[in-house]
């Protein structure tokens, strides 16, 4: 009881200190320029100074911890046992993603989320009830896109990596209606969020490195990814994003995503 008040009290601060951060340095509308002033909208990121010293931070972290570990991963584990591993995280994001799918009022999708779950249950969650395709995970944030709230202005989470004002409220959320967080203890939330995000950072180790090497401004090319990336799994997968979104740190997000997502290093 304890280790879940202090880790809600841990991730409240850690957003709550973002935004005010961010509330405290918005970066200033062009007022003479139309087509500044035009970018400026469409960036739709009034905490872009905010943003940036954020994501400094998580690259840095990616760079010394989660970048070096998901790289030890990547070259010691056998592949057999690596799809193993996926399957394990993947199947436990399912009770969750369930949910979502019921709140959003797609029946198919949260049937097949509560039978992979189930059908992976008697092999403690190791089974891939869906070999050809990865499923569909859906979140608090998907489902609030889907009963009509717009997104916001875009944010960047310290360690969880891009986000939104309704994507920030959505991690919130979950974090209190997740059925492993409530079942087996916030722990076992945070380890399957770190434990999601070395491997996930794993399958993306080049891309992330291409993506850094030639984007003339890489916290925009991840801003810009990262919303390619939402926009798809809103419409799950209606429109194909150009590349999957990195994002930096222990994004519990999406199972799919590149790791979350994660975006950054070498």
């Amino acid at each position: 009881m304890l280790n879940s008040v202090f880790n809600f009290k841990f991730i409240r601060f850690a957003v709550v200190l973002t935004l005010a951060g961010a509330l405290g340095a918005c970066a200033t509308p062009p007022l003479n320029d139309p087509e500044a002033r035009a970018a400026y909208e469409e960036a739709n990121d009034p905490f872009e100074p905010a943003n940036r010293l954020v994501f400094s931070v998580n690259v840095m972290v990616d760079q010394l911890v989660l970048q070096p570990t998901a790289v030890t991963y990547r070259d010691l584990v056998p592949d057999g046992v690596k799809q193993l591993v996926r399957n394990f995280f993947t199947n436990l994001f399912m009770p969750l993603s369930a949910i979502h799918s019921l709140l959003q009022g797609d029946l198919d999708r949260a049937g097949q989320a509560a039978e992979r779950f189930l059908t992976a249950v008697p092999t403690l969650l190791l089974a891939n009830t869906m070999p050809e395709e990865d499923p569909v995970f859906e979140d608090a944030d998907q489902t609030m896109a889907v009963w009509g709230f717009d997104a916001g202005p875009y944010v960047m989470l310290p360690i969880l990596g891009p986000s939104s004002v309704r994507g920030t409220v959505g991690t919130i959320a979950d974090f209190f209606i997740d059925p492993v967080s409530f079942v087996l203890g916030s722990d076992a939330s945070i380890g399957r969020a770190v434990g999601n995000a070395v491997e996930t950072r794993s399958r993306n180790l080049e891309q992330v490195r291409d993506l850094q090497k030639n984007s003339v401004d890489y916290y925009a090319a991840v801003r810009s990814l990262y919303r390619q990336q939402r926009e798809d799994q809103v419409r799950n997968g209606a429109s194909e994003p150009m590349q999957p979104a990195p994002t930096i740190g222990l994004d519990l997000d999406d199972p799919r995503a590149v790791i979350g997502e994660t975006a950054s290093g070498h």
